[in-house]
């Protein structure tokens, strides 16, 4: 007889491959329920019927769940109303399984053990399902493919029972060693500082698991804004990704060039070498060398829906952890379009909050205002201007807007330039909303940058806020 070859006996192994599962380990979790009904809150908001490998452990522990009161004898009654109590060979094996646990010390362990071996399942379902949309993509590109994937396996990742209620207590040592970090640091900045003295003396810096919203008519200044921001960010060393759905990465570098050494833009679109042209090459060169150094992401695909930068951000946060996240801007993510638009909108901003929690970092996204406002005397921008304001507002913890009257008055021949910028705040959980912060436009090199009135002069006469500022939100 010949010998099998070893790749067919290979075959055979794989064929004969059990998922993972646990069933001691599955009747002990059931066993001690059984025996203790009190300990089912316990495990009963994270471990699920489906986490049991075998069908007759799924039903026990959904009639355990159905009757909150539990034991071998009322779950007989219950198998035998729902017309399986063959499943259970007529309520014999419900006393065998409590028979044979002991005590119920080791509940949480057990259930760990079976929770573990649903999510290693999981991942093999997951893997086997993103093989088969490899064969058969019905339609979804490759990229579409991977990012559904990657937001599945995100979803079984961590700790089984992250979350729920706990003391409140349990956080003060963390909140007050926060507290004299923060005092040693004379309370200045204590998160991302912004590039701009008078915003971090408001806001402290930009804080991790808070969402910002930068929103603004068009021609504001508000990609120079994110821009400066992400660059200021990277510059430092710290991971920041920013989502660009209308620039190129070519016009990201182009604008961050101008910015890092006070290249004119103009100059960068069409270089000249004319007699009384400045040589912006070596300054070029300078900054390219910084921008190298630099840690920024960038994604520059456009029409990408929420769920694709969800999980091209967690992609990205698995490889080194991300300290801020960019998106300019979420008025351009793409929309199934299966709800209202002010839903889809404020499912946008609800991700921008989650992955701010999640990565324990800000999170900044950039919006369009409503076009209502060009027709007010006063274009000053208020909350009721951001569309689909209600969404947004609710979601966001601070919210920016950005005013240029050189802007309005660019066609009065009258008018002299102030480049001035107002950034007024419209929210900030636990900030005063007072009035606008000013500062100078440098958008020729693509910036903004403080008001330095030895260099500019006094700061132009601003719109103050009505007197008896308010906070801006203490939900």
């Amino acid at each position: 007889m010949s010998a099998v070859p070893d790749w067919h006996r290979e075959d055979r192994v794989e064929s004969l491959r059990v998922p993972p599962h646990a069933i001691d380990a599955e009747q002990n979790v059931l066993g001690a329920l059984m025996l203790a009904n009190d300990q089912l809150a316990k495990v009963s908001d994270w471990l699920t019927p489906e986490d049991f490998y075998r069908r007759e452990h799924q039903e026990i522990y959904r009639g355990i769940l159905a009757l909150k009161s539990a034991d071998p004898i009322t779950l007989g009654d219950w198998f035998e109303a729902q017309g399986m109590a063959e499943l259970v060979q007529n309520g014999a094996y419900l006393g065998e399984i409590a028979s044979r646990t002991a005590s119920t010390a080791n509940l949480l362990a057990y259930a760990e053990i079976v929770k573990q071996k649903s999510q290693l399942r999981q991942t093999i379902a997951i893997g086997t399902e993103l093989a088969n949309a490899g064969f058969q993509p019905e339609g979804r590109d490759a990229g579409e493919i991977a990012a559904d994937a990657t937001r599945k396996l995100q979803d079984i990742r961590g700790t089984s029972r992250g979350g729920g209620l706990a003391l409140a207590s349990a956080g003060l040592n963390d909140w007050y060693e926060d507290l004299i970090r923060r005092y040693e640091q004379d309370g200045s900045v204590t998160g991302i500082p912004y590039p701009w003295a008078e915003v971090n003396r408001v806001t402290h810096g930009l804080q991790p698991g808070e969402l910002t919203i930068i929103a603004a008519r068009p021609s504001m200044g508000k990609s120079i804004m994110g821009l400066n921001l992400a660059l200021m960010t990277a510059l430092r060393g710290d991971n920041t990704a920013l989502f660009s759905l209308e620039m190129t990465t070519r016009q990201v570098n182009r604008r961050n060039i101008a910015s890092l050494e006070n290249v004119p833009y103009g100059w960068l679109l069409a270089p000249n070498k004319g007699p009384n042209d400045t040589d912006w090459t070596p300054h070029v060169s300078n900054a390219i060398r910084q921008l190298k150094d630099a840690s920024l992401l960038i994604d520059e695909s456009a029409g990408l829906t929420i769920d694709k930068i969800v999980a091209r951000a967690r992609r990205a946060h698995m490889q080194r952890q991300i300290k801020l996240l960019v998106l300019d801007h979420m008025h351009e993510v793409a929309l199934p379009g299966k709800r209202d638009t002010r839903f889809e909108v404020g499912a946008i901003a609800d991700a921008g909050k989650m992955l701010a929690k999640e990565f324990d970092c800000p999170a900044v996204w950039l919006a369009q205002l409503n076009r209502g406002l060009e027709n007010r005397s006063d274009k000053r921008p208020t909350m009721a201007d951001l569309r689909e304001s209600g969404e947004i507002e609710q979601k966001a913890d601070v919210i920016w807007f950005l005013y240029r009257e050189d802007y309005y008055q660019r066609t009065n021949t009258a008018w002299t330039p102030r480049h001035d910028v107002e950034l007024i705040l419209g929210k900030g959980r636990d900030l005063e909303v007072g009035a606008p912060i000013v500062l100078r436009e440098d958008y020729q090199h693509m910036k903004l940058t403080d008001w330095d009135e030895d260099k500019h002069g006094p700061v132009p006469k601003r719109h103050e806020a009505p007197s008896g500022g308010k906070k801006g939100g203490l939900s």
